[in-house]
């Protein structure tokens, strides 16, 4: 899980044609509850956050292009290109079908320039644990060109309330050690460390 530091536009899907990049992408701040954040007296659109579809697919693909891109900068020895599309179609119509799945989007004038992607965590077989239902944060995405801006907020509160709706009592996230500006996010949101899992090369 992470945010992308890349600016590079997706594959998309077999050659198909690349969403275009919002108007909004140049630096304006964003407006929420008619409450304007812009410098000098400009003025963007609210942010509004929905449920995915398959006609978000491209748009849905070039996040996750950011994604792999920012991952595999950072840590070459686990993450490689592959050729293809980010996600295939099959995968994000899977995590659409839930019950317990689903990608949510931010949108801004009604170009996508968020994601986040929620899967239910299965409680844990050992009878010594409390059987919790944890929905993870697998993915969370936003635009490079509109960090700090309230989108990833403004996409927490929707997982907050959907994993509400789904009878779930936390929200877990895994965070890659050398992703500290995603760390530093999550905890200002309210995330608590709960397990540090470390790897030995062999």
């Amino acid at each position: 899980m992470g945010a992308s530091a890349a600016r590079r536009t997706g594959r998309g899907d077999g050659g198909r044609r690349q969403p275009r990049r919002p108007a909004l992408l140049r630096g304006l701040r964003l407006r929420h509850d008619g409450r304007s954040a812009g410098a000098g007296g400009v003025t963007a659109e609210p942010i509004r956050i929905r449920q995915a579809t398959m006609g978000d697919y491209d748009a849905l693909v070039a996040l996750f292009d950011e994604l792999d891109e920012f991952h595999r900068l950072a840590w070459q020895d686990v993450f490689r290109r592959f050729d293809g599309p980010a996600r295939t179609r099959g995968q994000i119509e899977q995590w659409l079908a839930g019950p317990g799945s689903t990608v949510l989007v931010a949108e801004i004038d009604r170009e996508v320039v968020g994601l986040a992607v929620l899967l239910t965590r299965s409680p844990s077989a050992f009878a010594g644990a409390v059987p919790l239902k944890v929905i993870e944060l697998d993915n969370l995405v936003v635009h490079s060109s509109l960090r700090s801006q309230g989108v990833g907020r403004r996409l927490i509160e929707a997982i907050v309330d959907w994993s509400r709706g789904q009878g779930a009592s936390h929200v877990g996230v895994a965070v890659h050690a050398f992703n500290r500006g995603a760390r530093r996010f999550h905890e200002r949101a309210g995330f608590a460390p709960s397990i540090d899992r470390l790897m030995l090369a062999v």
